[in-house]
């Protein structure tokens, strides 16, 4: 897993290997657009509903949705998280060309979209203003793309109007007074395509800044 570069870690808020399925409690986790979860073989899968459904009845508008989301609760607002996710191989041609994840900190707030074509890290409407139909764009990252079957080591750190992410050792800096909001929801994956499987997720307090952040910063800000 990437160290982080901004904070040092505080108390351990949630840690979950999946070993067994009761790690995946209502307590704890949260899915929405009746995305379906399994434990098995010391990972966790969430699975759209167009794929856990299909060939079952259901009244639901998400009933054959290609999206699966999963998202963590009682997060704090400031936070370091490390985890591995992997997005499954959609067998449908167009989905593998369409396909995208986001990694939201807040249901689109702090957001960073992954795309076969590369990354964006953004700010989104509900922390923008639900009336602005424009994200602010923190960074591009084109040399970061999605790819299928590949297991991504992620590190998070969010504190005061700055947040860092570290994925596939692309560094994804932005700073900006909209980071300090509140946010709706503190932590989720949601994916269009055939679901993603989920391990090795913990998330501590925010600590202090590390005695040499102020030196990254300026590097990361250039």
């Amino acid at each position: 897993m990437p160290e982080p570069i901004m904070l040092e870690k505080g108390e351990t808020v949630i840690s979950k290997s999946f070993e067994s399925a009761s790690e995946v409690d209502k307590k704890s986790m949260a899915f929405r657009k009746l995305t379906q979860d399994e434990v098995q073989d010391g990972v966790m899968h969430a699975l759209p509903p167009s794929i856990a459904l299909k060939g079952k009845k259901s009244d639901s508008q998400w009933a054959t949705s290609t999206f699966a989301r999963a998202g963590l609760l009682n997060v704090p607002a400031e936070f370091v998280a490390q985890f591995r996710w992997k997005y499954n191989r959609p067998s449908d041609a167009k989905l593998r060309k369409t396909g995208l994840a986001y990694i939201d900190l807040g249901h689109r707030c702090i957001r960073v979209t992954m795309t076969p074509e590369g990354s964006v890290l953004v700010l989104e409407n509900h922390l923008v203003g639900r009336e602005e139909r424009l994200s602010i764009v923190l960074q591009e990252v084109p040399n970061l793309k999605l790819q299928a079957e590949k297991w991504y080591d992620v590190t998070v750190e969010v504190k005061g109007e700055e947040v860092v992410f570290q994925i596939d050792g692309q560094v994804l800096y932005g700073r900006h007074p909209l980071i300090a909001k509140e946010r709706y929801d503190k932590f989720n994956i949601d994916v269009d395509g055939a679901g993603f499987v989920w391990d090795e997720v913990t998330i501590w307090a925010a600590g202090d800044y590390r005695s040499d952040w102020e030196g990254e910063r300026e590097k990361l800000s250039i």
